[in-house]
């Protein structure tokens, strides 16, 4: 399944590099769909990882390519959970002027066989509905400084049911 959103932040082009890559194991402070997580290092790569409890479960995660020059991210789940076979993620960052940007995020998955085919009819639209949310909280993220009322509601959620108190 494939999963591509393009939309424009009101922000610069190195405000939104600098929050998806920059601080890429600091996913948690804006995607709704990330609840917790922190960066690893990846032994025999140039590049970091970096662990995230989601909506999906616990994933694991590896760039594959980062380039500051163009703005573009690629990496990819070393660590799926159950539902998934594989998947990448590909984010484009592009100026339109000096204060707005383009923000594409491409995304490939693979389901597992089993759950792909009992559940693929309710995983692939929630997959949908997530990754553009996630879009929506890195636009709101990136203009505003603050959560999303999305993200809000999903540390809630996510932390009552862990125990834990919302970050």
């Amino acid at each position: 399944m494939k999963i591509k959103k393009t939309l424009q932040i009101n922000a610069p082009a190195a405000k939104v590099w600098e929050t998806l890559y920059a601080n890429y194991g600091q996913a948690c402070d804006w995607a709704s769909t990330v609840n917790e997580s922190k960066e690893r290092q990846v032994p025999n790569s140039d590049y970091i990882g970096r662990t995230c409890s989601t909506v999906f479960g616990d994933v694991s995660e590896i760039i594959d390519h980062a380039d500051n020059d163009y703005m573009e991210l690629q990496y990819h789940l070393d660590d799926t959970p159950f539902i998934m076979k594989a998947a990448t993620a590909k984010w484009d960052v592009n100026p339109r002027s000096i204060n707005t940007s383009e923000v594409t995020m491409d995304l490939a998955v693979t389901l597992a066989t089993i759950p792909g085919l009992l559940m693929g009819w309710m995983i692939k639209p929630k997959m949908r509905k997530d990754n553009y949310q996630t879009m929506d909280d890195l636009k709101h993220y990136v203009e505003t400084g603050e959560q999303s009322e999305a993200k809000i509601k999903s540390d809630v959620k996510y932390f009552k049911k862990k125990g834990k108190k919302a970050a």
